[in-house]
């Protein structure tokens, strides 16, 4: 689903130029957890902001499906975003002021997702937080925040999600919940789920583990050797 060869990504220029990513290659698979870990600035959150459309590289090839996305220009990359990912992040980014239920909804609308209230509705309980749909975000734990999050990122039926440290601030009943309603997308629903991540909890739930280190792939793990066989 999404091929990575030799990603570069540099800041500033000369004396002062940086390399967040070194030359990346790797795939990412349709129904598979694959997590990206390795020590703060190591290069993980710029890599998933290139797949997401979000950055652009400085040089090599991301492709999703085939399609070469790093030549598309600025006025194609939202559709690239609304079209292929939903995107999870660590502080939630929901709208205070609106209900678990608007804040699916309006991405809803921004979707063009027919009947955006009745697929909100749908989505929040997918995640299991039909009856919180009234509810602010002040009145819901940092558990259900992210569940409303997951919902909001499923709008549109994305075929890739992309997460940044989504357990990060959560306890442990709460971020293994999340973990099972990521790992449960690619499981029954073939999506590619990446998850940047420093938690360990994550990792009963992948299918690979990606250790980027210095802008650079450093080593692979293969999980779920037993599910795969069988």
């Amino acid at each position: 689903m999404i091929e990575i060869r030799n990603l570069v990504k540099t800041y500033g220029s000369g004396e002062n130029m940086v390399r967040a990513l070194n030359g990346v290659s790797m795939d990412v698979r349709a129904g598979e957890v694959l997590a990206l870990m390795g020590p703060s600035g190591s290069g993980k959150t710029t890599l998933v902001s290139i797949l997401g459309g979000i950055l652009t590289a400085t040089s090599g090839s991301v492709k999703i499906d085939g399609r070469e996305i790093t030549t598309l220009g600025a006025s194609e990359l939202p559709a690239l975003r609304r079209e292929q990912f939903g995107f999870v992040f660590q502080g939630f980014n929901l709208f205070p002021a609106l209900t678990a239920l608007e804040n699916v909804a309006i991405m809803c609308d921004l979707k063009n997702v027919r009947e955006p209230k009745a697929r909100a509705a749908e989505l929040l309980e997918m995640v299991g937080l039909g009856a919180k749909k009234k509810a602010h975000p002040s009145d819901l734990s940092g558990g259900q925040k992210q569940r409303v999050a997951i919902a909001r990122a499923l709008v549109g039926d994305p075929k890739i999600i992309l997460a940044d440290e989504p357990t990060a601030a959560l306890d442990s009943v709460s971020g293994r919940t999340v973990l099972e309603i990521l790992s449960g997308l690619a499981r029954t629903r073939g999506r590619a789920v990446v998850i940047v991540t420093h938690d360990p909890r994550v990792l009963e739930y992948c299918d690979r583990i990606v250790h980027i280190e210095d802008g650079r792939v450093g080593s692979e793990e293969l999980r779920r050797v037993e599910e795969q066989v069988a």
